[in-house]
């Protein structure tokens, strides 16, 4: 096939293809906007599809529009036009599934759907490749991970990521760069499988419009230039839980003993969450989290019920669970499940008294709940961002439609 133009990347490009070719299997690259992080891994995904025949690819995001939108037509068809040339792929749309000429194919996909994950999560894989894993829950991409399991002489399979960073709460920070397991803070028993790499706008200045830096990136407000000019992990802007302290956080030995009662928050949907809380003398303690990525409701019902949900310090207790209103049927398929209050501004001032009169604790064991808090945010319009708050509904649920129910005082 003919090649029409050849991929020259910029001296920081060339140290993250090294990294790739390291014996890292999960490799990151973070940074700020349109510092090249999109175009190495989709050259590393195309140059892996040609190298080995018959070999399989993911390209994957939270929706599949925006995989194809910034990843396809921006960076993967162009790659592949300018180096095999249009005869030397076929793109079939209605399978978002790419083939080469040597019988390799490039699939592109989102997680954030149901049919599209089953379609995707269908087939194995010698490379997965999560693009923007800010908006990416750690089950979603964790349940992806057994799909890595093709078999091609010679090819090396890989996770490859990147993102725009969020949150030093995030999965991904934690993994990463603190080198720690995301769900028990603990040391990676194997922290050489995963690298990491900064790869800035100021990188990729060559390939930029001249302003783009100056006139663009350097006239953001402060915290979004440390993301998207400097690559920093920050707490975003419009935090809508900005009252919450660290000294909230408390270790499980830390929590009462007993409590007055107890009350649990169901979401449904691709991630499906559930959050414990217990209240004690008109304070509200954030318990536990569960968790799960395209489970059903009733398999996920019974893991809470495997996990002792409803026991605290070897004691049954017994409580409701109020689910998300939209539930509809599945709502029957949890134990002690019912309606939640689902009265999104009202309850999340709710919590934000709570916080600020010092009655609401988070226990350290619920990584899904604090994961989530500080990438819960409003945009410019005040209307909450629809990305990673799986956790804030549940636990919306349990604590407004508690004191709803006129037990406790607002």
């Amino acid at each position: 096939m003919g090649t029409t133009k050849v991929f020259k990347p910029t001296t920081v490009q060339k140290k993250a293809l090294n990294l790739i070719k390291s014996g890292a299997k999960h490799i990151l690259l973070f940074g700020g906007s349109r510092s090249g992080k999109t175009t190495v891994l989709v050259m590393a995904i195309v140059y892996r599809a040609l190298r080995f025949p018959g070999s399989r690819h993911l390209i994957c995001r939270l929706r599949a529009k925006d995989a194809r939108s910034s990843v396809l037509r921006e960076t993967l068809l162009p790659a592949l036009t300018n180096t095999v040339g249009s005869a030397g792929f076929t793109y079939l749309a209605h399978e978002n599934m790419i083939t080469l000429f040597n019988g390799s194919e490039i699939w592109i996909g989102g997680l954030g759907d149901r049919e599209q994950a089953d379609k995707i999560l269908g087939h194995e894989y010698n490379s997965i490749y999560f693009n923007e894993v800010s908006q990416l829950s750690y089950a979603a991409v964790t349940t992806a991970y057994s799909r890595l399991a093709m078999r091609v002489p010679g090819c090396r399979n890989l996770f490859l990521y990147d993102c725009n960073p969020g949150s030093p709460l995030h999965w991904a920070y934690k993994i990463f760069v603190k080198k720690q397991a995301f769900q028990s803070g603990e040391a990676l028993p194997k922290p050489e499988l995963y690298a990491s790499m900064l790869l800035n706008p100021e990188d990729n200045k060559d390939n930029l419009p001249a302003d783009y830096i100056s006139d663009i990136l350097d006239a953001l407000p402060e915290k979004q230039k440390a993301r998207f000019r400097d690559g920093l992990w920050v707490k975003a802007e419009g935090v809508i839980y900005d009252q919450f302290e660290e000294d909230m956080i408390l270790d499980p030995g830390e929590l009462p003993e007993t409590f007055d009662r107890f009350a649990a928050g169901q979401d449904f949907g691709m991630n499906i969450t559930n959050v414990k809380i217990g209240i004690k003398d008109n304070r509200i303690y954030v318990l536990d989290d569960c968790g799960s990525y395209n489970m059903t409701t009733k398999t996920f019902n019974e893991e809470l019920l495997q996990r002792g949900w409803f026991n605290w310090k070897g004691e049954d207790i017994d409580f409701s669970i109020f689910c998300d209103p939209a539930g509809g049927e599945r709502i029957q398929e949890i134990t002690n499940g019912m309606k939640a209050n689902n009265s999104v501004d009202a309850g999340i001032d709710y919590i934000i008294a709570k916080m600020e009169r010092r009655q609401f604790f988070v226990s350290s064991a619920c990584t899904g709940v604090l994961s989530e808090r500080w990438d819960y945010c409003r945009d410019e319009d005040g209307e909450i961002i629809k990305v990673n708050d799986h956790y804030m509904d549940a636990m919306r649920y349990a604590i407004f439609s508690d004191a709803q129910l006129g037990v406790i005082a607002a």
